[in-house]
């Protein structure tokens, strides 16, 4: 994954907050808000073990 910015971070950790009340444990993998949280907690991950 190429360096994440700042603006990626806050974009990932607010659609984080969108999406958490839209998936739980009885959502399908394939679901495209579950994998949409995924890729977003990738992106906050990233971020944090390279700034914080």
């Amino acid at each position: 994954m190429s360096k994440i910015t700042k603006e990626q971070y806050e974009f990932a950790l607010a659609r984080i907050e969108y999406l958490l009340p839209l998936v739980n444990d009885d959502t399908p993998a394939s679901d495209r808000n579950a994998i949409e949280l995924t890729k977003m907690s990738e992106v906050v991950i990233e971020f944090e073990k390279e700034y914080l």
